[in-house]
């Protein structure tokens, strides 16, 4: 990558996350990429967050990263903006619809926690967000705990209602043909390495990256390592899709 010119980037945050989500990314790549990063909590749907990122994102084109739900989105602007969208990372990402009615009941009682006792709500949902040991490191769990409580009840419902309505778009992933990066974690309990792999199958010369000893907050829990590959991403052309099990870059 020429050092001179740098690489007009957005990142997007998932659910009940904000910049902090991408804090050691925003630093470590502060030299090659100009990074934006897009508020979208207030959007009351995901394709409706989409439309508002694409309008108000400063640059005409640029790479794209998503973890989560953000990856989701993400991927849904490829599909909406192909000439717009110069390469995509996927992190800790599924395509799939979310819901079925267990997982539909799963969540209305998260939101109706939520409303009684938010920070109890936060205190559930971490579990899920870092593998045990990340979870076991204090300042990585509180700044988790945070971000997550910054932004609030309501911030927390609109997103989770959003999800529940969000459209299965695994069926239309053939058509990005933008170079696509897939990075995961092999201890994701939110998007499992299945999910990394039926994205790679899905995304023709798609590169995937599993990273060990990882969660589903791999920007927080693995911040050098990811901060690599995307360094790798927007160096690369597009590769050959080919599934990676082994260590940590």
């Amino acid at each position: 990558m020429n050092r001179d010119v740098r690489v007009p980037l957005v990142l997007i945050p998932g659910l009940l996350c904000n910049d902090v989500l991408w804090a050691p990314q925003r630093v470590g790549l502060h030299d090659c990429a100009d990074i934006w990063i897009p508020d979208l909590s207030r959007a009351a749907s995901l394709p409706e967050a989409v439309e508002r990122m694409l309008a108000d994102v400063p640059f005409e084109r640029f790479a794209l990263a998503g973890l989560s739900m953000g990856g989701y989105l993400a991927a849904l602007a490829a599909l909406r903006s192909p000439d717009r969208v110069e390469r995509l990372a996927l992190l800790n990402t599924r395509a799939h619809a979310l819901e079925t009615e267990a997982g539909r009941q799963r969540r209305n009682a998260q939101i109706e926690l939520a409303r009684r006792d938010f920070a109890a709500l936060v205190e559930q949902l971490l579990p899920a967000l870092l593998r045990p040991q990340a979870l076991r490191d204090a300042a990585l769990a509180q700044g988790v705990r945070d971000m997550s409580l910054s932004l609030g009840v309501d911030v927390f419902i609109r997103q989770q209602e959003a999800n529940m309505s969000r459209p299965a778009i695994a069926h239309r992933l053939e058509h990005i043909a933008c170079p696509t990066w897939i990075i995961g974690g092999d201890q994701d309990a939110i998007a499992p390495q299945e999910s990394q792999h039926a994205l790679a199958r899905a995304i023709a010369g798609s590169h995937l990256r599993i990273l060990r000893d990882c969660g589903h907050l791999s920007t927080l829990e693995h911040p050098g390592a990811v901060t690599q590959l995307l360094r790798q991403w927007l160096d690369s052309p597009g590769l050959p899709s080919r599934p990676y099990q082994g260590a940590t870059p």
